[in-house]
């Protein structure tokens, strides 16, 4: 006799196998690395444009909000935290995911880091919004690797829409 312990899968305990296939397409979606042709390079480094990140937002959720929390200067950066809401197009749930960007203060040319009385007259007029763009780019990337530069190691892999025959879907649905 066998004392080993059948594991349940997934697909056979969850209440709406049909939502949770959808879901697992959404997340598929999120988690798919972004095409080379949206990200751009600075300095040797790979990111993808706020105006990328914001048009991705509005294509998947149709809205969203984002909300500033507070916006300081530590050491000679300006840090910005916020928090970005957006509706589950499948689920209706609001999730709120947290974010936050720091961008250096641009000081006179030899000034050394801390030297706050010499910042450049616009500095700050410039970097918050660069921080802030950065605060509403990590909240994102919280939703997935299409957010990011695509150098995510998280793979997602659906476990409730691998082999799920159809008369399994409508079967949870009624």
């Amino acid at each position: 006799m066998s004392t080993e312990t059948k594991k349940p899968n997934l697909p056979a305990i969850v209440k709406d196998l049909g939502l949770s296939v959808k879901m697992d397409s959404l997340n598929a979606l999120l988690n798919t690395a972004p095409p080379k042709s949206w990200l751009k390079e600075h300095k040797g480094n790979t990111y993808q444009p706020i105006e990328r990140v914001k048009n991705n937002l509005v294509t998947i959720f149709q809205d969203y909000d984002w909300e500033i929390k507070n916006c300081c200067i530590m050491a000679n950066s300006i840090l910005v935290y916020g928090t970005l809401s957006i509706t589950n197009p499948i689920t209706g749930r609001v999730r709120n995911l947290s974010g936050v960007g720091a961008w250096p203060i641009q000081l006179a040319k030899g000034s050394k880091p801390l030297e706050i009385e010499n910042i450049i007259q616009d500095a700050i007029q410039k970097n918050a919004p660069a921080a802030e763009s950065l605060a509403l780019k990590n909240a994102a990337s919280k939703l997935g690797k299409l957010f990011t530069d695509g150098g995510s190691d998280v793979e997602f892999t659906g476990m409730y829409s691998k082999d799920v025959p159809m008369d399994d879907i409508k079967a949870s649905q009624s």
